[in-house]
């Protein structure tokens, strides 16, 4: 497969590996959350390759309105897996094209694991290396992540709200700030303090900031 790795952030903020301009391209909501969540959930490369590319597949089948041969899954194998015939491939590459949708193209849009590896890496600041359980490190890179990419939601609302004409924006800075409230003493914190100390810690007498 053509990887189209390079440069991972575009001038913009935005992603632009392969895996995020897929998601774009596709129109793939919320698939960096659903990439993370998998990933703490243990999931492995190989995994998340087929959870990308499963989505741009689902997506790309929304264009058409003719009865879907199979499910999304089966259609993904006989499209990638070694093991569907030459006949296989064929006849499902050929009902995409009836249906409109370029089968080289589309497959030309597939990621690898590495891939995905150096979305996670590069673009999510996610650590890649095979691990038992979730660091503390990974973790608030991962909150880091989905902070900074909310504050970049928001502010470009905000410009786009402004541009209507119905509404004066002004100049703003988005902020955003992640607290933690422990639902047994009722203490709040700052995620990263939460973090550095280990939790909450109740028992310890520890006082919220």
């Amino acid at each position: 497969m053509s990887e189209g790795e390079g440069l991972t952030v575009g001038s913009d903020g935005e992603c632009a590996c392969k895996v995020g301009t897929g998601a774009r391209k596709y129109d793939i909501e919320r698939l960096d959350e659903r990439l993370l969540d998998r990933r703490a959930d243990g999931a492995s490369l190989r995994e998340l390759e087929g959870v990308v590319n499963r989505a741009i597949l689902r997506a790309a089948l929304r264009t058409t309105d003719r009865d879907l041969v199979g499910d999304v899954a089966s259609v993904y194998e006989r499209l990638t897996d070694d093991d569907a015939s030459a006949g296989q491939r064929t006849e499902i590459r050929e009902w995409l094209a009836r249906a409109g949708i370029d089968p080289a193209e589309l497959t030309a849009d597939f990621v690898s694991y590495q891939t995905v590896r150096t979305h996670l890496r590069d673009c999510l600041d996610v650590a890649t290396d095979r691990r038992k359980s979730l660091s503390v490190t990974d973790a608030a890179g991962t909150i880091e992540w989905a902070r900074s990419r909310s504050e970049g939601i928001v502010g470009r609302t905000l410009e786009r709200l402004d541009r209507s004409g119905d509404f004066d924006a002004g100049s703003v800075e988005v902020g955003t700030v992640v607290r933690v409230t422990c639902t047994e003493c009722g203490k709040s914190y700052p995620v990263g303090t939460f973090l550095d100390r280990g939790g909450c810690r109740c028992e310890s007498g520890g006082e919220g900031g």
